[in-house]
């Protein structure tokens, strides 16, 4: 009877262990998704609360570091935001996005190194992760090299060919390479995407004029003036000042 009464006992804690558990796993993920929507409502520091809490309930739940890493990134806590990503990724060691959102952190803190380890670890993870390529390229970019921008952009522009973001700086990177036929063709591209974006279209004019194309130049002068006064007056002055030295983002 000692025996069977002590069965009982133990089954009875297993049950009530096991059913605190499960609460706390579901009150975990409910506060992950409220601290999501609370992100995408531009409300992070009342998602830093949600997510800590499921934290609390729930130590070992990847998805809400990654979540916390996005809410302190966006507050421009970046060392905060790397803290959360790792401890995402030491989670789940195979957390692509995780490892693409911390090199971006890496980048706003001038931790370049660090920053390329971390895209080339999420590309390891997925090679057709069309942002982390992206990323790897604009950060080439940042640090002028411009050829390996070049590359990285190239295979983002594969992944994702009516990126518009993508064209524009996969282009300047041509242009700075002096590959100003390529630059034009991506940036045009670019521009047909996105027909409101006025650096877009700055970009172009002055590519233009680096090829001795006048008559282009001018045309997209036109363009820019309903949709940039300032740029278009900048792009202008080049046409006609002759001032223009290099291409360049405004």
């Amino acid at each position: 009877m000692k025996n069977t009464a002590l069965q009982i006992c133990l089954i009875i804690l297993l049950t009530t262990f096991t059913t605190q558990a499960q609460n706390e796993a579901r009150q975990a993920e409910a506060d992950n998704i409220q601290g999501v929507a609370q992100i995408n409502g531009g409300r992070y520091e009342a998602a830093l609360e949600s997510l800590n809490r499921a934290i609390r309930l729930q130590p070992d739940y990847p998805k809400a570091f990654y979540n916390l890493g996005t809410a302190h990134f966006h507050l421009k806590q970046f060392e905060k935001a790397i803290e959360a990503f790792q401890k995402a990724i030491k989670l789940f060691p195979a957390y692509t996005e995780a490892y693409n959102q911390l090199g971006v952190a890496y980048t706003e803190t001038a931790q370049y190194k660090e920053a390329i380890d971390a895209f080339e670890k999420a590309i390891r993870l997925k090679p057709d992760s069309a942002n982390a390529f992206y990323n790897l390229g604009c950060l080439y970019i940042r640090l002028k090299k411009f050829k390996e921008a070049g590359a990285a952009l190239e295979k983002a522009r594969r992944l994702a060919p009516e990126n518009a973001e993508t064209r524009l700086n996969l282009g300047y990177s041509y242009s700075r390479q002096k590959r100003y036929r390529e630059a034009i063709s991506e940036i045009q591209k670019a521009v047909s995407l996105n027909q409101n974006d006025s650096d877009a279209q700055f970009l172009l004019g002055n590519l233009y004029l680096l090829a001795k194309d006048k008559q282009s130049a001018l045309a997209q002068y036109e363009k820019i003036k309903s949709l940039n006064p300032a740029l278009a007056q900048k792009l202008y002055q080049s046409i006609y000042g002759d001032k223009l030295l290099t291409v360049s983002y405004p």
